[in-house]
């Protein structure tokens, strides 16, 4: 499935250059979106400019801008980021760039323990998950994976392992089932063992292998689709 995307004209060039150069993505127009980042765009939408699609928003933020717009005092408030983006879109999510090792290298006092923290907090209390990505390539990867997948779900045909699930399944489990090849009886399993993201994101390796369904590839594409890095 290919798609048309929005990238806010605040957003770096080389932002949309990297949403551009994705291979799902037939085309790529930059403008000012009502809230998040990264949206997609209706492509039967007549008129100078496609409609931004009311699926879902995706925010993009270094480790750095997270810290602060998270936790800190400096920045834009990532609350009320949040919160547009739940007026805007059906769901929403953040995506963070940069290795969550380096969250103190600026901020004394600061460790990863902290932005665990605001992560569940964001997950639990805005139902708006947040994802480790290590670099801008892999961040724009699950972003686009993201869009896709959430429009793959109203689609008639069959869906292919690794779409999300219905909408009335709790979101943890339909965000487990976007990480691909994790279908969904797998993302159940992974449910099962690990009711939250922030438990999901503090699993070892193998933790992972014993859930049904679960082998050393598929434990590896989950620990670096959720975290960005291979353990």
């Amino acid at each position: 499935m290919t798609l048309s995307v929005a990238v806010d004209d605040r957003e770096p060039e080389a932002v949309g250059r990297a949403v551009e150069a994705h291979p799902d993505v037939t085309a790529v127009e930059v403008r000012r979106l009502p809230a998040a980042d990264i949206a997609a765009i209706d492509p039967d939408e007549t008129g100078d400019a496609g409609s931004v699609l009311g699926a879902v928003g995706i925010e993009r933020k270094t480790v750095a801008d997270y810290a602060n717009s998270a936790i800190g005092t400096s920045g834009t408030d990532l609350r009320e980021q949040v919160l547009k983006m739940g007026e805007v879109y059906d769901r929403g999510y953040v995506l963070l760039e940069g290795d969550l090792a380096d969250v103190g290298a600026d901020r004394p006092g600061l460790d990863a323990a902290s932005v665990h923290g605001t992560m569940a907090s964001f997950a639990a209390r805005h139902d708006t998950p947040v994802l480790p990505c290590s670099d801008r390539e892999r961040l724009v990867d699950v972003a686009i994976r993201l869009l896709r997948k959430h429009r793959e779900d109203p689609s008639p045909r069959p869906l292919a392992g690794g779409s999300v699930t219905g909408y009335a399944t709790p979101r943890t489990k339909r965000l487990f089932g976007c990480i691909e090849g994790v279908g969904p009886r797998t993302a159940d399993a992974l449910y099962e063992a690990f009711p939250s993201v922030e438990a999901l994101l503090a699993a070892t390796p193998a933790e992972l292998r014993e859930v049904e369904g679960v082998g050393e590839k598929r434990a590896e594409a989950i620990v670096e689709t959720l975290r960005g890095q291979r353990d």
